[in-house]
């Protein structure tokens, strides 16, 4: 699929907190200041109804065009959360539930969190299906699965925006969304904060069951949810806003 697509549906969400863990972080437990492509892919495939492990084909990059900007200015908390292990026995003695099983103490981790952030996701599939039905049933505001921001415990609502047509431009632009790329024509501002970070895009299925990272993409952004001022670049209006797809 082509990374300017002909139309999109365009929905805005948001949360009391959220955690998109850094795989490469371990204590503190750092985040992501915007979810990754694979994050957005499986809020959309949980929103949906698709089964874990059952969509990485329809978001590949052939087959998905997506962007995603920060609507909010986001601030960042250290939270110390308790953990506790529960790998054990399929039955245990001391309870009447399969795998509840505690083998281990208490332990504190520190999570980072996000407070109050918005997001706005463009999304665009190839599969026509999808996305019509991804139309019906986000206007209608429905959710096969609870939708949250990285863990369960961080519950989110959105808004249905609705499904745009997508025209393409080149030259100058303020642009609304992250934006891809290891290099960007940027004209900085002396006000601004910006944010670049690597994070996963893609997934695939192990030969063995399970999952695993199929490819990467660096991201900017500005911290406070301002656009980017771009040189000369290719970029995409939705809905009277320029973005970037990946």
């Amino acid at each position: 699929m082509n990374d300017v697509p002909d139309e999109c549906i365009v929905l805005e969400i948001s949360g009391e907190f959220a955690h998109f863990r850094k795989p490469s972080t371990t204590s503190p437990a750092q985040t992501f200041g915007i979810p990754p492509r694979t994050t957005i892919a499986g809020m959309l495939a949980g929103m949906l109804g698709m089964e874990r492990d059952s969509y990485y084909d329809l978001f590949s990059h052939e087959n998905s065009s997506i962007a995603v900007s920060l609507e909010s200015s986001v601030r960042r908390l250290s939270l110390g959360i308790n953990i506790l292990t529960t790998d054990g026995p399929a039955s245990s003695p001391t309870s009447g539930r399969p795998g509840t099983h505690i083998t281990d103490h208490r332990q504190q981790t520190v999570f980072e969190v996000l407070c109050d952030p918005v997001y706005r996701v463009y999304a665009s599939l190839e599969d026509e299906t999808v996305m019509d039905q991804m139309e019906q049933q986000f206007a209608e505001g429905k959710s096969t699965y609870t939708l949250s921001l990285g863990l369960s415990e961080h519950l989110a609502t959105y808004e249905y925006i609705g499904r745009f047509d997508v025209s393409e431009h080149t030259g100058r632009a303020s642009v609304r969304s992250a934006v891809p790329g290891e290099e960007i024509d940027l004209i900085p501002s002396p006000e601004a904060r910006y944010v670049t970070e690597r994070s996963p895009a893609f997934m695939t299925t192990r030969e063995a069951g399970g999952r695993k990272a199929d490819g990467w993409q660096t991201l900017t952004y500005e911290r406070s949810g301002d656009p980017l001022d771009l040189r000369e670049t290719s970029y995409a209006v939705v809905n009277g806003n320029a973005i970037t797809f990946s």
